[in-house]
């Protein structure tokens, strides 16, 4: 097969036209000024929350600074059949997804 200068020329011409990039600028569509999103109430509340759930520290500095001072006076001790307990206990009642 021959391919000349003429026949893919040709081809590109039908394929413009075709999908229409050979519009004049008065037929272009006229660009809008602006857009504009819409929230819902739910979306609002959800935003909100995902803020106010930021803003919360990881860490409890008041459940954690009486903890260090024990460790740092040696005065930190507690029962490992204890803390075992709780933490299965938390496990039982914990509901699964």
């Amino acid at each position: 097969m021959k391919i000349s200068k003429r026949s893919v020329s040709s081809s590109y011409v039908g394929a413009t036209q075709a999908y229409g990039k050979n519009k004049a600028p008065s037929e272009a569509k006229p660009v809008r000024e602006s857009d504009s999103v819409e929230v819902s109430a739910s979306g609002s509340l959800f935003q909100s929350a995902q803020a106010a759930v930021e803003n919360v520290p990881d860490i409890r500095a008041e459940a954690v600074e009486p903890i260090q001072q024990e460790m740092a006076d040696g005065s930190y001790h507690r029962d490992e059949y204890e803390v075992a307990e709780k933490v299965i206990e938390d496990q039982i009642n914990t509901p699964t997804p």
